[in-house]
């Protein structure tokens, strides 16, 4: 076997390996739900008394992709707002909020970021999520009064990472966004500040 060949089948080998690590996802990707927070969110004398309606968080992202493969881009596929106004809705529930449908301040924004990045490799595939929402409050006369921009990331590292993985990944990284969110001292004390008899 001359030299060539041999160098032919092995770098055959090496690129098989490689393609086999990489997640099976085709041109589209459903959504994520957001997960339970990965931390409690406690309930507080801040938050008890709160009361907010959450209304419509907008897809501002500059790109419909949500996972680039090794250079591919797979678009997002669902409804990105609605799952972000859910996961807001849980997320205030439990940290003691009551959630209102009228006479009650307002959360909306723009979802900025959300997607990851999957660079196949062997032993194992790294990936990293990241996501970002902007978050207005608005008072009950919907009136402006405060916003902020609120991140979260998360990273993996799997010989097998699949579909659901990634999603899992870009889930948490949202999650992690929300909690932010819920858990910021200034956001909640607008939210409290918000409500005008």
């Amino acid at each position: 076997m001359g030299m060539n060949n041999f160098r032919g089948i092995i770098l055959t080998f090496a690129l098989s390996t490689l393609t086999a690590c990489a997640p099976e996802i085709g041109v589209r990707m459903s959504v994520p739900n957001v997960p339970e927070p990965q931390s409690a969110v406690e309930p507080s004398a801040a938050t008890a008394p709160v009361k907010v309606k959450v209304g419509r968080f907008a897809d501002g992202r500059g790109s419909p992709t949500i996972v680039t493969i090794d250079g591919r881009d797979v678009d997002s596929e669902g409804d990105l707002s609605a799952v972000v106004e859910e996961g807001f809705t849980r997320y205030l529930r439990q940290a003691g909020a009551r959630i209102a449908i009228i006479d009650a301040p307002t959360i909306d924004g723009t979802i900025t970021e959300w997607r990851a990045t999957v660079d196949p490799a062997f032993p194992s595939s790294e990936a990293k999520a990241s996501a970002r929402v902007k978050v207005v409050v608005r008072d009950s006369r919907a009136h402006a009064i405060y916003n902020a921009t609120f991140s979260g990331e998360a990273t993996a590292s799997h010989p097998l990472l699949d579909e659901e993985g990634v999603q899992k990944l870009l889930a948490q990284a949202m999650g992690s966004a929300l909690e932010a969110a819920v858990k910021d001292d200034e956001f909640v004390g607008q939210l409290a500040k918000g409500r005008i008899q």
